[in-house]
């Protein structure tokens, strides 16, 4: 997992050029969900919610390492490739473009209100490589199959959406005012040591028993003092049948919260 992890990394660096045109621009939310991101497996770019007057998104593709607006009819017009910049430069280059139509280039410019680790990632950048960038994409996009899978499940509105502070792609929903679920695939960290999905509920009252919790065909339990859930490490799954077994893990936890 050691290219998906870098890969990891280096987009999570990348994407706070994203996260902060929609800070910037997307009408403000309580949540801070003008600001996350979505990874749009059938054009492979990673973009914002639209803004401004166009509705157009600032998109990041994975397929040349560039960035894009793109319009409502899905039209690209190209902006700047990563390689051979740094963060830096990539940003004033977008901040002009954004002068010239009226929006706040300053804004943009501002510091996030948040901060992400310092990635030791090449400067200036060099282009994403394809076989990392593929299992990336492989996995990003179960992400976003199993979320709106839940979603069904569960009956409820949502889209499974990056996070840009931790860089997970997560939806949260609350039941019949009972039970509140955060599903995610969540990148590798020191409580799991790998890349993780997982499924956690919050009771709206009280607390969850976990002495009651019931084994997980796939993953396990992790309870400790800053998350209490189910996860299920990538590196626990076979490839082929992955979709599978994830699926049975939300459930089988899901079902257990519900209960």
């Amino acid at each position: 997992m050691q290219a998906y992890n870098k890969t990891d990394q280096t987009l999570h660096q990348i994407c706070q050029v994203l996260a902060k045109a929609g800070r910037s621009f997307v009408p403000k939310e309580d949540d801070d969900s003008h600001s996350n991101l979505y990874f749009d497996a059938l054009a492979q770019r990673i973009h914002t919610h639209p803004f401004g007057d166009d509705k157009r998104t600032l998109a990041f593709n994975l397929n040349n390492s560039s960035f894009e607006w793109v319009n409502t009819r899905q039209k690209a017009s190209p902006i700047i490739k990563l390689a051979g910049q740094t963060l830096e430069q990539l940003e004033q280059i977008i901040a002009g473009q954004l002068l010239e139509t009226g929006l706040d280039e300053k804004a943009f410019l501002e510091p996030l209100h948040f901060e992400i680790p310092e990635y030791d990632h090449p400067k200036p950048l060099l282009p994403l490589a394809k076989e990392a960038v593929a299992e990336w994409r492989y996995y990003r996009r179960m992400a976003n199959q199993v979320g709106n899978a839940l979603l069904g499940f569960l009956q409820k509105e949502g889209q499974p959406r990056i996070w840009p502070h931790h860089f997970d792609t997560g939806t949260y929903c609350i039941v019949d005012d009972y039970m509140g679920f955060g599903y995610g695939l969540a990148m590798q960290d020191k409580m799991v040591g790998a890349p993780y999905f997982y499924l956690a509920g919050y009771p709206q009252k009280g607390e969850v028993n976990y002495e009651e919790k019931p084994s997980l065909t796939n993953g396990h339990w992790q309870i400790g003092e800053h998350f209490k859930g189910a996860v299920l490490p990538l590196t626990a799954l076979p490839g082929k049948g992955s979709m599978k077994m994830i699926l049975k893990f939300v459930q089988e936890a899901t079902e257990w919260y519900l209960r």
